[in-house]
């Protein structure tokens, strides 16, 4: 890695640090350990241990794979808005092009904001950075301008798939969901039947195979409304979906939002489902806080804060990934800092 390159890197970092700094957002600065974590069976975490001196006793810690676990708390008992670049870690990933498994996030939360609210700032941040790139001869290329697409979810199976998921306020079955991937050719492990996959399963098989692959490459585009089978602690929008997108440039994903759930009742519900799915199927097996829905309810609910958690939305960037493509790189470990 030259020395031009680094000074680039750099300076897209301090960009991003200017842009949120101008818009009175604090930076926060949490830890890269935790001795729990939220429980998402999507991905896997790197557990360790701390060793007490002079005891023969160790307690278990974890690699965050995302600061939200520590921010959350802060914005339930401050609620302002922040942003956090830090290093977050995933075990079991795919190490590729587009993939590394100690990488750098920014987050940023905004409160008394929904996903639409967040849409319109990371559109913000994209102009931002392409006027500080053209002072140091950097152009922004035209596929990376603001505004960017917007594509639903189901929109995107009916253009690439040729199905829908949801259809006249009806979802899609398992079994109709099933004869969709089999007439695609979806790919399908000997040793795992894919018929007895279950919604959630058999959706991301689907949109990881032939819909993420299919995506334009000529703008950045923001997958709007995820199905609500697909579960996370965004807000519900209708029947069927969530008020989440994702955010994709050339074909690889960028970034996660949701308008933040702020119902204690359903993240005490999402805990327990997901934690229990995790610690049954898991490689890495973590602490999971039982406690963490208390962040989200009032004091007169057992909560930890009189109000609650506040109204607000969140975005998670890869850092990396935003770097190798503002910078024409086509492998992410031609960007990262290691």
């Amino acid at each position: 890695m030259d020395l031009e390159f680094l000074k680039q890197r750099a300076f897209i970092i301090q960009s991003l640090r200017e842009f949120f700094i101008e818009k009175d957002f604090l930076e926060l600065d949490t830890g890269a350990l935790a001795t729990n974590l939220i429980p998402e069976t999507c991905l896997e975490v790197f557990k360790t241990e701390y060793i007490e001196p002079w005891k023969n006793e160790s307690h278990e810690l974890y690699l965050v794979p995302s600061p939200e676990i520590h921010i959350k708390p802060i914005i339930a008992r401050h609620k302002i808005d922040v942003f956090q670049l830090s290093k977050c870690y995933r075990n079991v990933e795919s190490i590729g092009k587009n993939h590394a498994s100690e990488f750098t996030m920014l987050e940023y939360y905004k409160m008394k904001a929904n996903y639409i609210d967040s849409l319109e700032l990371t559109e913000e941040l994209f102009e931002y950075l392409g006027k500080k790139l053209s002072k140091i001869g950097i152009a922004l290329k035209d596929d990376l301008k603001p505004p960017f697409t917007k594509l639903s979810i189901n929109d995107a199976f009916k253009q690439y798939c040729n199905f829908a998921l949801f259809e006249d306020d009806t979802q899609i079955s398992t079994q109709k969901l099933a004869e969709q991937g089999r007439k695609l050719g979806i790919y399908e492990p000997s040793e795992n039947d894919f018929s007895k996959w279950n919604w959630e399963e058999l959706y991301n098989a689907i949109f990881v195979q032939f819909v993420e692959p299919n995506l334009p490459k000529d703008k950045c585009v923001f997958l709007m409304n995820y199905p609500r089978e697909v579960r996370c602690l965004a807000q519900n929008n209708d029947k069927h979906t969530k008020e989440r997108w994702e955010l994709y440039g050339r074909g690889i994903e960028l970034a996660n939002c949701y308008s933040e759930e702020t119902d204690a009742k359903l993240v005490r519900e999402y805990f327990e489902i997901e934690g229990k799915e995790k610690n049954e199927n898991a490689r890495v097996k973590h602490e999971i806080d039982k406690d963490y829905w208390k962040n989200f309810a009032p004091e007169s609910e057992g909560g930890y804060t009189k109000d609650g958690f506040p109204k607000c939305s969140g975005t998670a960037m890869g850092v990396d990934r935003l770097i190798m493509l503002l910078l024409e790189k086509s492998d992410i470990s031609l960007v990262a800092c290691d």
